[in-house]
């Protein structure tokens, strides 16, 4: 960016800041509304009415010098005790210094209304005073001060319970890093008092912070920056805001003349020129004006552009001014340059630097003095200069120490996400463990299902079916042959009864696999002798068991599994062990049962089960694991085996 671009983009910030100035020192003045006079016809006015003061807030932006001649005879009017309207009136003197850029006179203003309402404890316009004086102080470039009025003003908005006034706060403090070039914080600040203003319908400050994203915008994407100014003119225009016309074209024609637009850089600045004429806003028509001399400037128009800069001059010197006086040097200088008179140019930058020391130096004198006045009226100036190095220092620090809290809580939350990432892929692959775990055990619960099926019906083929078929025949024989002797009819008939009992019994004896009614009769314990009697009735087997704890009521589903449990292992040992000694023990306490079956059969490998996928081991570990349970099986070739069952009762 150009020397010249880089003063008009300065320029552009401080109008803009102004215009949101005036519209945060006077809006809301209902509040604390003083009482009126009982006597109508006296000549002392001892409450200020919302009228009037509503009537000073449109003058203040038109004609800041009547507006102040008007306050200062309303001061000598008003009783001593009426306080609030003291202040307001004390505060708008100070605004109409603000508006003719005399700021030592307005923070003197300022100040004595803000020692009035801490005494009062008005926090309202404690806030509003402390958010006028951070204007001035981030106008003349003091953004330490102006930040610590900020927030000094939203301390106070809090106390007086105002949030909606924090709204123009916000902004003001957007403009702060504006004017640090920190163009994504200010765009933060200025997106959050936009939303909330347009809750509110608060048309002047809406337009304003559009003016204000406008300048965001405006380096990096002056069409965005142009969208937001057409907004703003528009809700400008609705309500006859003339000031903020004003500044929103100033800052069209500066986004233009960046962009060596130079006719509608023309065109802007002519029209703020127009408005600041009708709306006779003399200090705002200057600075439009020396917009406009840079344009003349940039087209190589060297006598147009310098008589513009005697013209702002002119007015600089006839209202004192110490910024129109630094810009008409400033612009001076420029014009000089281009005209190749190198030693005038030299001597007006000389005299631009200079006013720019003074008007600082003014400012800081008479900053000075308020604080002592305020503040520090024991200290002497020497003393506060003091305080102010070790605050400086002590503000460094902290920031230092606010960077590294930065970068560390950075690095724990970096530390933190990725902990969380871990955690969720182990979560994920958990659950496709779980769902893989539940495929197979419902499909070795289906396969138990239909091997249990296969089972019944052989059962039932290979033992009733043969019974019910020689009782059929014989049933048969009977009812052909009539040429039988007694005897052999008899004898037919006994065996046909025979196999009729066969029958029931088989159809008992499989009635009671399915369904033990031992259990139910006697419980675990009676039913697990009943196997080891009938076991025990072949001399090929003997079986011993022993149990502890059962004699409290078990729940039925883990009984019913524990007893198929042990007959499906008494079955294995049968079919598969070739052992002649199986001794099974139970053992139950308030947290689990545990159950251990060993034999002395002939073992077997455990791998080469597992790769077999043994019907039988594998529905005992189905049945356990669906009760949350666990199988342990211990065996080698010619050591027999050891199963070891731990269901949980919890």
């Amino acid at each position: 960016m150009s020397y010249t671009n880089i003063i008009i983009c300065k320029i552009k910030l401080s109008k803009a800041i102004v215009f949101l100035f005036a519209g945060l020192i006077l809006i809301n003045v209902s509040c604390n509304q003083p009482e009126k006079d009982s006597s109508k016809s006296s000549s002392k006015i001892n409450e200020l009415n919302e009228k009037i003061f509503e009537e000073l807030h449109k003058q203040t932006y038109e004609a800041p010098l009547a507006t102040r001649e008007k306050c200062f005879d309303l001061l000598k009017k008003i009783s001593p005790k009426d306080l609030n309207s003291k202040i307001k009136l004390l505060k708008y003197i100070g605004s109409s210094y603000v508006f003719e850029t005399n700021y030592p006179e307005a923070i003197k203003y300022y100040n004595k209304a803000l020692n009035i309402a801490e005494e009062t404890n008005n926090y309202n316009e404690i806030a509003n005073l402390n958010n006028n004086l951070g204007m001035i102080f981030n106008e003349i470039g003091n953004f330490k001060t102006s930040y610590t009025y900020y927030f000094a003003a939203l301390d106070n908005y809090d106390l007086a319970k105002n949030k909606d006034k924090k709204i123009g706060t916000l902004n003001n403090i957007g403009v702060i890093y504006l004017n640090l070039q920190n163009h994504e914080k200010a765009l933060k600040f200025f997106e959050e008092a936009l939303d909330s203003t347009v809750q509110h319908k608060d048309t002047i400050l809406v337009a304003s912070v559009l003016n204000n994203l406008a300048i965001c915008y405006s380096e990096k994407n002056p069409q965005q920056a142009l969208e937001e100014l057409r907004n703003g003119i528009a809700l400008s225009e609705k309500v006859n805001n003339q000031y903020g016309l004003c500044i929103s074209y100033q800052i069209m024609g500066n986004i233009y003349l960046n962009s060596k637009e130079k006719q509608k850089a023309y065109d802007a600045y002519t029209k703020s020129i127009e408005i600041a004429e009708k709306a006779n806003l003399s200090h705002q028509l200057s600075i439009s004006k020396v917009g406009l001399g840079r344009v003349f400037l940039s087209m190589d128009k060297i006598d147009s552009a310098l008589n513009i800069a005697h013209e702002v001059m002119h007015v600089a010197k006839e209202q004192n001014s110490l910024v129109l006086k630094s810009e008409a040097h400033h612009m001076l200088s420029d014009v000089y340059k281009a005209n190749n008179e190198f030693e005038k140019s030299l001597i007006n930058f000389q005299e631009h630097v200079k006013s720019q020391q003074e008007l600082t130096n003014q400012t800081v004198v008479n900053q000075i003095y308020d604080v002592e006045f305020n503040h520090l009226s024991q200290l002497n100036k020497m003393q506060h200069l003091e305080l102010e190095k070790k605050e400086m220092a002590i503000s460094n620090k902290n920031s230092l120490l606010f960077f590294i809290s930065l970068v560390f809580l950075l690095v724990l939350i970096g530390f933190y996400l990725a902990y969380r990432n871990h955690r969720h892929k182990q979560k994920v692959k958990l659950q496709t463990t779980v769902i893989e775990l539940t495929k197979k055990k419902s499909k070795a619960a289906l396969e138990a299902e239909i091997q249990e099926r296969k089972r019944i019906g052989q059962e039932l083929h290979d033992s009733l079916g043969y019974l019910l078929s020689l009782a059929g025949l014989n049933a048969s024989v009977l009812h052909k042959r009539k040429d039988i002797t007694e005897e052999k009819k008899n004898e037919l008939l006994n065996s046909l009864m025979e196999s009729i009992d066969d029958a029931f019994e088989e159809v008992r004896t499989i009635s009671h696999n399915l369904a033990p009614s031992l259990l139910s009769e006697y419980g675990l314990k009676g039913a697990l002798k009943n196997i080891s009697d009938r076991i025990n009735q072949s001399s090929r087997l003997k079986m011993t068991f022993d149990t502890f704890g059962l004699d409290a009521k078990i729940d039925d589903l883990i009984e019913n599994v524990l007893y198929r449990t042990i007959q499906e292992i008494v079955n294995n040992t049968i079919k598969h062990a070739e052992a002649t000694e199986l001794f099974i023990q139970i053992a139950q306490d308030q947290n689990q049962i545990t159950i251990m079956a060993e034999d002395n059969g002939k073992g077997f490998d455990i791998e080469e089960i597992k790769k077999q996928s043994s019907f039988g081991l594998y529905h005992i570990k189905s049945a356990v694991e669906n009760l949350n349970g666990n199988l342990h099986i211990d065996s080698k070739i010619n050591r027999g085996t050891i199963i070891s069952i731990f269901i949980p009762l919890k």
